[in-house]
């Protein structure tokens, strides 16, 4: 039982001892989703090469189907969390399991993209012959690894979290964080690589084989600074590349970390792997956000009128938390006084006292995914979060520049001065009369130095 074996019958004269024999093999069987809710069809697998398809539209009514060949890393990492045998099912139950966030990072992982040699292929697949064991959550994370993904134990369950496009699911500002506002932190030079090998096992050769991944821009800057890293159950060289162009996205544009304290209504909502969205006026140079004052469909009042004023440009969208927890964002119709106008009605109105943002082309929110989230003493929770760039995966699967993001104006260039005038005067210095030009102007908010 649980075993697969083949026969060679091979003439002794062709050969002085016993033959080396490598095979290639599918592997060991796993669960699939099966049907979808309201008849969206039932998830096939491709047997060339292991890619789950899954129909448009597919929802899954947390119902898993028959045991299939795939090389789908989630389903992969959930078979190992649930068999008995080789995993960890005699500790660990489907009940014990959040399946729709597997499931999600299937989804995810085995959508088509370019593979950069003229075809297409899954964006992660796993195909790893595991040997030996090992500590059971070191396999986990190497697992989830290959789909960029990380495990989460929360409220009882394991959730997978994944590295993938996501919408806002909280908004922060002053109004909502302890008094110590904001504090940021930067990774070091000696951290940042312009180079990267990708050691993978190549499927043609039959032998390790390396993907070298190069940043120019950052090598200008910083030199030619390699790092090697071994690329776990990768066989394509479209995906070995891929891994090498993350991990330079992130050690030359996610280099920033945000921490900072708040109260028990957001730390009992956010979780690690959600995204947030904070104005920070020491940052940003402006207030756009605050809380409620009250609220219709249509309308927001807002707490305080500072810097509303200023809210200019192109683009303008506020957001709001609703009862549900939910962030909705609508088109600005125009701003008077404290009450921002919508240009379409929210699904529902929004509580008072919970939190509103604006932003346009002029300033933008900063956006960054949670890492940890920490509670303090049952009241205050310590959140802390990396920088999360919307246009980042794009850019690693189509080489798509990033968009222009404006999150501060404090190095904006500011208007200039009005109200030169200028006075001539004779003064005596060292017995002997000068002529001086005496030069007055109103000065600008903000400006602390002139160049005359």
């Amino acid at each position: 039982p649980n075993c697969a074996y083949t026969n060679l019958r091979i003439d002794s004269e062709q050969f002085n001892s016993i033959p080396k024999r490598s095979y290639r093999i599918r592997g060991v069987k796993v669960r699939i989703p099966g049907a979808g809710a309201s008849s969206s069809g039932t998830p096939t697998v491709d047997l060339q090469t292991g890619r789950i398809v899954y129909p448009s539209g597919y929802i899954f009514n947390g119902t898993m189907g028959a045991a299939q060949w795939c090389s789908c890393p989630a389903l992969i990492l959930l078979d190992l969390l649930t068999t008995e045998r080789y995993g960890l099912g005699t500790h660990i139950l489907d009940s014990n399991l959040d399946l729709f966030s597997f499931i999600a990072a299937s989804k995810y992982a085995n959508e088509l993209v370019d593979d950069g040699f003229g075809g297409q292929e899954a964006r992660f697949s796993c195909n790893v012959n595991i040997q030996s064991s090992s500590e059971a959550f070191d396999l986990i994370n190497e697992l989830a690894g290959v789909m960029r993904a990380f495990p989460i134990w929360s409220e009882g369950s394991v959730t997978l979290s994944q590295d993938r496009p996501t919408d806002t699911s909280f908004l922060f500002s002053l109004a909502n964080v302890g008094e110590n506002g904001f504090s940021y932190s930067g990774s070091s030079l000696k951290q940042r690589h312009t180079v990267i090998s990708v050691s993978y096992f190549n499927m043609d050769s039959r032998e390790i084989d390396y993907e070298v991944v190069e940043d120019t821009s950052a090598q200008n800057k910083l030199g030619i600074i390699k790092k090697d890293v071994k690329a776990f159950a990768c066989t394509s060289r479209g995906q070995a590349a891929r891994l090498g162009k993350a991990i330079l996205f992130s050690e030359q544009h996610e280099t920033e970390v945000v921490s900072f304290t708040t109260s028990l209504d957001a730390g009992a909502i956010v979780r690690p792997g959600s995204v947030i969205s904070i104005n920070d006026p020491v940052r940003g140079a402006y207030r756009r956000s605050g809380r409620i004052k009250s609220a219709t469909t249509t309308s927001i009042t807002v707490d305080n009128t500072k810097d509303l004023d200023t809210f200019s440009g192109s683009n303008k969208k506020c957001s709001v938390i609703l009862p549900d927890g939910e962030i909705e964002t609508k088109n600005i119709l125009g701003v008077v006084n404290n009450i921002i106008s919508l240009d379409s009605a929210l699904s529902a109105t929004p509580n008072v006292n919970s939190i509103w943002l604006i932003e346009s082309s002029n300033l933008e929110a900063q956006t960054f995914r949670v890492i940890t989230v920490e509670e303090k003493d049952g009241v205050n929770f310590t959140i802390t979060a990396l920088t999360y760039i919307d246009g980042k995966y794009s850019n690693i699967e189509q080489g798509i520049s990033l968009p222009t993001r404006n999150i501060s104006l404090l190095n904006s260039p500011k208007d200039p001065p009005s109200g030169l005038s200028v006075k001539e005067r004779i003064v005596v210095i060292n017995n002997l009369a000068v002529t001086k030009l005496i030069l007055s102007w109103v000065s600008v908010t903000g400006v602390s130095q002139y160049l005359v």
